[in-house]
């Protein structure tokens, strides 16, 4: 087996993995704007109605929602800590997995692996 493949069965399964991770916190962010109060939700950045359309917000609003997701307040119900608790997790598996793909990449280059074009001619 040449040094390309070898790249590619170890990165694959890193994107494979961040990819899952990206669309279930999709899945999660409009689960969790669901949960929370109100008032809240309307003192976020400007953003579409629909919670499943959330990922199409600006990024200050991405922002914005991470930022109260990662607090724990006084006055949060029982459903919003649970989401809130889960949206951390989630952060966390992505930070892992975004530094095992720095990682392996590094690996993978000082060890002399090059990526290469999958088709048969490159341009």
């Amino acid at each position: 087996m040449d040094r390309s493949s070898v790249g590619l069965f170890v990165l694959a399964p890193l994107v494979l993995l961040y990819t899952v991770e990206v669309f279930y916190q999709v899945w999660l962010q409009a689960r969790f704007l669901e949960a929370i109060p109100a008032e809240v939700r309307a003192a976020f950045p400007r953003h579409p109605r629909r919670t499943l359309f959330s990922f199409f917000a600006s990024l200050r609003f991405q922002f914005a929602v991470l930022r109260y997701a990662r607090v724990n307040l006084p006055d949060d119900t029982v459903v919003t800590a649970h989401w809130k608790c889960r949206m951390r997790a989630s952060m966390v598996r992505e930070s892992i997995l975004l530094s095992c793909f720095a990682v392996a990449v590094g690996v993978l280059l000082a060890v002399g692996w090059r990526p290469r074009c999958l088709m048969t001619q490159c341009l």
